[in-house]
């Protein structure tokens, strides 16, 4: 990611390389505690000297309501011009939601450089899974059961989670991904 974020700083050879960390609260099982210190770790041992510059996690991005800890960022916006930072929400989630996911769901958990900024271009590159066993009965089960068996934080997850996770496994998780690539009539890159 470091050496991503160098090539597109060519030709800007005064500066720093800024972190901003903003997601992730205090939840109930310490998920996101647990991230954070992952993320600082790598960029603490990263050799190239990173600043960070905001940090709303954990304790700072949590209130409590009814008892139980909720995120109080779940995304944020950036005004390009001015720098603002503003609480948002994106309705529209791009294109290929699902076979975005499709790589977490199936257990594949690294992180990727999906946007060519040279080309515009959301690349998302082949990769191999195994149809999900069993996905029918995933399927078949209440949103309760769902939500409280594929979410790290199912007390506070958005109205649309339950749906976007069944639709996420019934299009590619029962689909082998020879037949997923395959599709002549449509473009992953």
């Amino acid at each position: 990611m470091i050496q991503r974020v160098q090539e597109l700083a060519m030709g800007y050879p005064e500066g720093r390389i800024e972190l901003q960390l903003v997601g992730g609260f205090s939840d109930a099982h310490h998920y996101s505690e647990e991230l954070f210190y992952n993320i600082m770790t790598s960029f603490h041992k990263h050799p190239l000297e990173i600043d960070l510059t905001l940090a709303c996690v954990g304790e700072l991005n949590t209130t409590t309501r009814g008892g139980i800890h909720w995120p109080i960022v779940y995304g944020i916006g950036v005004n390009i011009k001015t720098g603002e930072i503003f609480p948002a929400t994106f309705p529209d989630k791009g294109p290929d939601q699902a076979l975005r996911a499709a790589r977490q769901l199936t257990g594949l958990s690294q992180v990727l450089d999906i946007y060519d900024s040279n080309l515009g271009l959301l690349r998302i590159g082949p990769f191999n899974y195994e149809p999900l066993r069993g996905v029918d009965l995933w399927l078949e089960q209440t949103d309760d059961f769902i939500l409280q068996h594929l979410s790290t934080s199912p007390e506070v997850e958005p109205p649309h989670f339950v749906m976007q996770v069944c639709n996420i496994a019934y299009e590619f998780c029962k689909t082998d991904y020879l037949m997923v690539f395959n599709i002549a009539d449509k473009s992953y890159a």
